[in-house]
């Protein structure tokens, strides 16, 4: 069965802060934890051969309208120039959840246009791993 996105929130608590929802959010980028590869190829293989290496749990990158009252990007605010480590949830409609520890990379203020509302963006460089919790669990 499809999940739907409508109703996805993302949370964010800084290493010195209390536990707030990020809002007025568009998009919470993909997460994609990847993984290095060691090469194991002898003089007696007879194709490349490899092994899995030391794993990253990548980048994730937040979109969504600029709001300058909003705690939770505030807080993103903050972490970014603070540079501390946070810890992160994204939760589905479904109640599906994912957290991790992260810092603040870059936090940017959209460009403006006409009839066009100011956007701002954030991305998280996660450090460590993903935990998944599964809906009803």
């Amino acid at each position: 069965m499809a999940l739907g996105a409508m109703g996805t929130k993302f949370y964010f608590k800084s290493s010195s802060g209390s536990e707030v929802t990020v809002g007025k959010l568009s998009s919470i980028g993909e997460l994609a934890p990847s993984s290095e590869e060691i090469e194991i190829t002898t003089l007696a293989s007879t194709s490349r051969e490899y092994m899995q290496g030391i794993k990253s749990a990548g980048e994730l990158e937040l979109e969504g309208f600029f709001d300058p009252e909003d705690a939770g990007q505030t807080a993103l605010r903050a972490a970014y120039e603070s540079g501390e480590t946070g810890t992160a949830r994204i939760v589905f409609a479904d109640g599906t959840e994912f957290s991790f520890s992260a810092y603040v990379s870059g936090y940017g203020i959209g460009a403006t246009e006409v009839d066009g509302a100011v956007g701002f963006t954030a991305k998280m460089r996660l450090t460590g791993g993903i935990t998944m919790k599964g809906a009803g669990t």
